[in-house]
């Protein structure tokens, strides 16, 4: 059976510490001021990228990336918050089932509406996408089913939300279990390049009013990337 080539994303390098520490036969190269370490893991084909935080790096890094490889899947994966109304612990393991942009919108009198409001759609076609980015929903199942994780939306934000009210409002809204930084950039790219998307968070807190001292990273770091590393296993039953 061929070897898969999967593409490895994550925001920093505290997200992907282990991952990095387990791929073998590493190579280190820069491409357009980030660094792609391809390696193998559980012998797989890996390219593994920091991309830096937010949707304009994502976009960016990963652009680049799909310019010089066709991956068989792209993974992105790291830490989010969570909303406090979708009853998920600190550590829990999520997928997304479909990205939103929270922020893409219209505020009128009538409060918050979609990008839809505007008429231009940010990826044409027979169904154009404007919000809402749908994931394989079949690839996301099997995947969350071999790691025991929680799958639904997701939500990305420019702006952390660290006031409860807004959070619950933004869970209200959407229907979606957390939020991140760069999701939604990273699944609009890959519908762009008609290339599988999957994406894997460990929940570091949950969106409430911010307190630091309730937050664990280390956690969610180390049970996303662990999810990641069931999922490459077990590849060959996702993809």
């Amino acid at each position: 059976m061929a070897q898969l080539n999967l593409l490895l994303l994550s925001a920093t390098q505290q997200e992907s510490d282990n991952l990095i520490g387990a791929l073998v036969n590493q190579q280190h190269t820069m491409h357009a001021g980030k660094t792609v370490i391809q390696g193998e893991f559980a012998d797989k084909q890996c390219y593994l990228v920091n991309t830096g935080i937010g949707a304009v790096n994502a976009a960016h890094a990963l652009t680049c990336q799909l310019e010089m490889q066709r991956p068989e899947l792209v993974i992105q994966f790291g830490i989010a918050g969570a909303y406090v109304p979708a009853h998920l612990p600190i550590a829990a393991v999520a997928l997304a089932t479909e990205e939103i942009y929270g922020d893409v919108g219209v505020i009128t009198p009538d409060g918050w509406k979609p990008a839809d409001e505007i008429g231009i759609p940010l990826v044409p076609g027979d169904v154009p996408l404007f919000n809402r980015f749908p994931l394989d929903l079949e690839i996301v199942a099997r995947a969350a089913r071999i790691c025991g994780a929680e799958s639904g939306p997701f939500v990305t934000v420019s702006q952390c939300t660290g006031v409860q009210a807004l959070g619950d409002a933004l869970y209200h809204r959407f229907g979606a279990l957390c939020e991140s930084m760069e999701g939604a950039a990273a699944a609009h790219i890959c519908r762009l390049y008609d290339v599988p998307f999957l994406e894997v968070r460990g929940v570091s807190n949950l969106v409430e009013d911010r307190n630091r001292e309730r937050w664990n990273i280390v956690a969610a770091v180390t049970a996303a990337q662990q999810a990641v590393m069931k999922i490459i296993e077990n590849i060959h039953e996702i993809v």
